[in-house]
């Protein structure tokens, strides 16, 4: 009997004699994958990606329906056993189909693949599937502990990829800037418009004094650009910086990475609701390469010392705590507050209207001057 015979006979033995409780166990990392596949389904609009995606879940929960039934029943199914060597193959190539079609949805994919901490997660994965692979060259198909650790092994993998997916479907749900930014994403007369790593540099007449900010929790970055503009055309050049997945808390120490590559006297961060909060919380660990901090609708949660603090808000804002403002004037021994008359929480941006905000009653155009007024009161 050949070698590739032999591991067939003790395959189809061990799922005969297999328990209840593993084949359960072996359930659940194709319910992980299922959900997985079906939330990068929901985020792309791609029927070609959902045909295969539909066809892998169906592959997958075949093949569990078959192992249930061989433990409780030992009824041996082979259509639910063979209908996976078709359906996941076939599937799998739809999807790579869909992605090599869609290129500009695999780019952003992967560029939130690849950002921490999705890419530890899937690394994690890759790792397991490794693993994986070499416990079934290394170990007999009939070694009951060893299909334990395999399935063990292939859960863990499978979990990891799935709370990168969960984290990245989350992310995907977010404010994006309106139509109308894309006149301030191109250069004007007197700031010219460079893209960086990570972000854009709002480069106009000043040279001394710079300004990174940092954007609210899932608010598209380039929503910002209009204020960035407005202050590098006063002469204080800004540094609006993208975060992975839309949220600062991931990325709260790219302030580095510019005061690295740029040369001015003067840094200040801001950041503008969470981006603020960051922002606040990089500077209380980097006090000594700042000048200040520009809190838009945020709040500091760390001691600032002495830098100069500005906290700018409108007085319709219906998304920022007041409570945590008060608390927060206590960590800054150089504290101004800004309040504008009329002005909400997302005026401070483009992006439309933010869930549980108040209703405004001057214009964004209106909002963004007066936080200039405020900025270069504290910058000038």
């Amino acid at each position: 009997m050949g070698t590739d015979e032999t591991n067939k006979t003790e395959n189809n033995q061990a799922q005969l004699e297999a328990s209840f409780g593993m084949a359960l166990v072996d359930a659940l990392p194709v319910i992980c994958f299922s959900i997985s596949i079906a939330m990068i389904a929901s985020m792309y609009d791609s029927a070609v990606f959902l045909i295969g995606a539909l066809l892998c879940i169906i592959a997958g929960l075949g093949k569990v329906l078959w192992k249930l039934i061989l433990a409780a029943a030992h009824k041996d199914i082979q259509l639910l056993y063979r209908q996976f060597h078709y359906l996941m193959p076939g599937g799998f190539v739809l999807i790579l189909l869909s992605l090599i079609i869609s290129r500009p949805s695999l780019s952003e994919l992967w560029k939130n693949i690849s950002s921490f901490p999705c890419n530890i997660l899937f690394l994690l994965a890759i790792v397991g599937f490794a693993v994986m692979g070499i416990l079934g060259v290394k170990m007999s198909a009939s070694d009951k502990r060893a299909n334990w650790i395999e399935q063990l092994v292939n859960l863990a993998a499978q979990l990891c990829i799935l709370f990168g997916m969960l984290m990245i479907w989350y992310a995907s749900d977010y404010y994006r800037a309106d139509a109308e930014v894309t006149e301030y994403l191109e250069s004007s007369g007197s700031v010219e418009v460079i893209e960086i790593d990570n972000g854009l540099y709002f480069d106009g007449a000043g040279e001394e004094s710079a300004i990174i900010f940092y954007p609210g929790a899932k608010v598209e970055y380039t929503a910002y650009a209009p204020l960035m503009m407005k202050l590098a055309e006063n002469g204080v050049d800004c540094f609006l910086l993208e975060m992975p997945y839309n949220m600062a808390i991931f990325g709260i120490n790219r302030a580095d990475d510019v005061m690295k590559d740029f040369d001015y006297e003067h840094w200040y961060i801001s950041g503008h609701s969470l981006g603020g909060a960051m922002a606040a919380s990089y500077a209380a660990g980097n006090t000594e390469k700042l000048d200040g901090v520009i809190l838009l609708a945020a709040y500091a949660t760390k001691d600032l010392g002495d830098l100069a603090v500005v906290s700018i808000y409108g007085s319709n804002d219906g998304v920022l705590s007041m409570e945590k403002v008060e608390t927060g004037r206590a960590y800054s021994t150089n504290y101004t507050e800004v309040c504008i008359e009329g002005g909400c929480h997302a005026w401070f941006g483009i992006y439309g209207e933010q869930d549980g905000d108040g209703t405004a009653s001057i214009s964004r155009e209106e909002q963004w001057q007066q936080t200039v007024d405020a900025v270069l009161a504290l910058v000038g």
